[in-house]
């Protein structure tokens, strides 16, 4: 069953989130492959044509059913209320898409407005839709539309259903355990106290797993982990390749590929890392009462979260923008000497 490529092996340890997936890649990758299971002993069963065109057909629509979701799991969510007037047919098959989804994500927003849930989802499929309208056009030599701008056309010439949600309905058989069997607990960073004098209590508390010497202690939190690390301090330095590091960079390089997002507690800053040689400093989350963050806490005025500045920071996690930000702020301040942000 073609299914199965798309169904996680839940038995096995990590098994790729659906939002791992490449869905793209995936469909390239299914279609060259389909050949190869005609064949049988050496013996070569090449597949008729209109085989292969209802193998390529079925293939395709299972990804695009797998990206819909992909689309739906990574929206915010920010769905407006049900207007008084009657919804379309392809409005009404959005919402009752989302409302099977949330049943197991816990996200269920009631009498939401099914006509932006299918505005979202179809422009978030829409660069797929085109990359693929490229890939068969390569494939079969048939030509697509010149405009390839809108869903509609896209929908025309790659053999979908207008309303893209009746794909749910033709395939519920196979749709159901795609919904009941993926993780779908999105990650994000740690909680944060509502009180900064709660994050200076933890720090104070803080032992160096290499030092006992307290003035040399720079306690640093993993906002991804919540590890606390010792950072910019010669005693946790350790080797990445044969190069020293700091505590930081090798933190990152095992809790997020090489990219960090760390707070600096007695400096009230965040290190935004993406590797041993790109970082930059950002705004802590943390604001006093007039609304203005603390550097360095050299007002010493108390200092509250500010949810707003940590979900954009949580975005910017999720959405792995840390480098396109490190880059912007590079752009800004103009350093006249390079600081090495691998002994972080």
């Amino acid at each position: 069953c073609l299914s199965s490529v798309l169904l996680p092996v839940l038995s096995r340890k990590n098994t790729p989130s659906i939002l791992d997936v490449d869905f793209f890649h995936l469909l390239v990758g299914l279609v060259l492959s389909m050949p190869s299971l005609y064949q049988e002993e050496g013996i070569d069963l090449q597949p008729s044509a209109v085989s292969s065109a209802f193998n390529n057909m079925y293939i395709f629509h299972l990804v695009t059913m797998a990206h819909i979701l992909q689309v739906l799991l990574t929206s915010s969510g920010n769905f407006p209320a049900a207007g008084d007037g009657e919804e379309s047919e392809e409005a009404r098959s959005a919402a009752d898409l989302y409302t099977a989804v949330s049943q197991h994500t816990g996200r269920l927003v009631p009498d939401l407005s099914g006509g932006s849930v299918a505005q979202r989802i179809k422009a978030g499929i829409e660069p797929f839709l085109r990359c693929a309208a490229l890939f068969f056009n390569c494939l079969t030599g048939v030509h697509p539309p010149e405009e390839l701008l809108n869903v509609e056309a896209l929908c025309g010439y790659l053999a979908l259903p207008l309303n893209i949600f009746q794909l749910f309905q033709d395939y519920r058989d196979v749709v159901s355990p795609l919904l009941q069997r993926y993780p779908r607990i999105r990650n994000r960073l740690i909680e944060l106290p509502e009180d900064y004098s709660s994050l200076l209590n933890k720090a104070s508390h803080f032992q160096c797993p290499k030092s006992t010497i307290d003035e040399r202690k720079h306690p640093t939190l993993c906002l991804v982990c919540g590890a606390m690390l010792c950072s910019q301090s010669s005693c946790c330095l350790s080797q990445l390749d044969g190069e020293d590091v700091g505590a930081c960079t090798a933190h990152a390089a095992v809790c997020g590929a090489g990219v960090g997002m760390f707070l600096r507690i007695r400096e009230c800053e965040i290190v935004l890392m993406a590797s041993r040689t790109r970082g930059s400093t950002y705004p802590a989350p943390y604001l006093d009462d007039y609304g203005e963050t603390d550097p360095h806490l050299g007002r010493g005025n108390p200092l509250h979260l500010c949810s707003e500045r940590y979900r954009k920071l949580n975005q910017l996690w999720q959405q792995h923008c840390i480098l396109e930000e490190i880059a912007r702020s590079l752009e800004v301040v103009n350093v006249m000497f390079a600081f090495e942000w691998q002994l972080v």
